[in-house]
């Protein structure tokens, strides 16, 4: 078992909350993030969050922007176990599915879609995949919201070796903001990606913008 599930398995639930936001502190402030999101999001959207994990970043995103509705889609079999009870009946959970797998029985295309330390975990020749994939998922015009980590800080390194050693992710490759703008000007034309101020006030944690273009997604080669 890797280290990470296994302290978290020998936790008492009632320390677990208070242990792994402690744990997360050190690499990111979930505050920061919640209120760079709750700015760029539209009115009342359907928000599609791709590995949510805990929910304690929508718990601080739902008392800024009570309006949201989100779905919660995640590889993990765990998925939302820290979120308030007043904020459940806002989410709807998938978990153990990817975002592959999520577009097949999709009904209905979301207003948003946010992608929070993921793409760092994604392998770097799945990553335009991966980024079409959520897009395809969006109306047009729809704003995608990917936050990750900046390479070349000692937060990132350190989070970097906790991925890799603590949480068991031995593949784990950072990727930085200009990459990621990179990636959505060559997959995503008109998208305009930015970064909105997130790398000024809690580096290296960066928040990129970019926009679901109006015409047909370019298709998969």
């Amino acid at each position: 078992m890797r280290i990470g599930p296994l302290l978290r398995a020998c936790m008492p639930a009632s320390l677990e909350r208070v242990a792994a936001n402690a744990y997360r502190a050190i690499f990111v402030d979930l505050d920061r993030v919640a209120a760079k999101l709750a700015e760029a999001l539209p009115a009342d959207a359907s928000v599609l969050d791709i590995g949510g994990g805990d929910g304690e970043l929508l718990n601080r995103l739902f008392a800024l922007r009570p309006d949201l509705r989100v779905t919660m889609v995640d590889v993990a079999g765990s998925v939302g176990r820290f979120l308030r009870p007043q904020f459940q009946a806002r989410v709807a959970l998938v978990p153990s599915t990817t975002i592959q797998d999520h577009l097949r029985s999709l009904s209905r295309k979301y207003d948003a879609a946010i992608v929070v330390d993921v793409m760092h975990h994604v392998a770097p020749e799945q990553r335009e995949d991966f980024l079409r994939a959520v897009a395809n998922a969006l109306l047009p015009g729809a704003p995608l919201l990917v936050k990750d980590v900046e390479p070349g800080h000692y937060r990132a390194t350190l989070g970097f070796l906790a991925d890799k050693y603590i949480s068991g992710d031995r593949g784990v490759m950072l990727i930085g903001s200009a990459q990621v703008a990179e990636m959505a000007q060559r997959l995503l034309p008109d998208s305009a990606p930015t970064e909105l101020g997130l790398l000024t006030t809690d580096r290296p944690n960066y928040l990129v913008r970019m926009r679901v273009p109006q015409g047909a997604m370019p298709c998969s080669h």
